[in-house]
């Protein structure tokens, strides 16, 4: 399929091209993707390499959620309130798992986002959609409504009082520590504190 070193390099810049929204991670990708390859003169094992690579970081993706989802679950109880803040499928996942496993829980979604394309409710509405499309969730279709509440960005420090804690997704998290999240992360931050 492909001659040259340089035409696979120009597809994989193409198809990671989609997601630099997501930030540096993608470029670490690739580097880390093509690293060996310049060094090879046999393009053939350098494509398999690619591949085994791309199917690693893969399994390592699902198998991450479920270890994050994992992670979560013990600390939400029955009479667990928490704040949510982004529109993330691992976020979607969390909402229905936490669901099915503690039927009291209450989530207050943050509307954030208002009037997107497709969305003109804000990406609070999109998360629910996508807590619908997960497996766990497609069992709570007529539930999910008595478990979410979304909420105006601008009414977050009113239901603050009665939240045991906030989750929120990431786009990236620096060497640092800190997180790259979308518009309106700090607020909540603040007034979570």
């Amino acid at each position: 399929q492909f001659a040259t070193f340089s035409e696979v390099d120009t597809e994989i810049g193409k198809t990671l091209k989609r997601y630099e929204a997501f930030g540096d991670g993608f470029e670490r990708f690739h580097v880390n993707l093509t690293k060996d390859a310049l060094q090879s003169n046999d393009l053939q094992k350098s494509l398999k390499d690619m591949d085994k690579r791309c199917q690693d970081r893969l399994r390592d993706c699902a198998s991450s959620q479920k270890d994050q989802i994992n992670d979560i679950l013990p600390f939400i109880r029955n009479t667990s309130s928490i704040l949510v803040h982004g529109s993330g499928n691992l976020l979607a996942l969390t909402i229905a798992c936490s669901i099915q496993e503690h039927e009291g829980v209450r989530f207050y979604i943050c509307e954030g986002r208002p009037a997107r394309k497709g969305y003109p409710h804000g990406s609070g509405e999109q998360l629910l959609e996508k807590v619908l499309a997960t497996p766990e969730g497609m069992r709570l279709k007529d539930k999910l409504h008595n478990y979410c509440t979304i909420v105006p960005d601008s009414g977050v420090s009113s239901v603050m009082n009665s939240v045991d804690f906030v989750i929120m997704g990431a786009y990236c998290v620096t060497e640092h520590g800190g997180l790259v999240h979308s518009t309106g992360s700090l607020q909540i931050a603040i007034v979570a504190a």
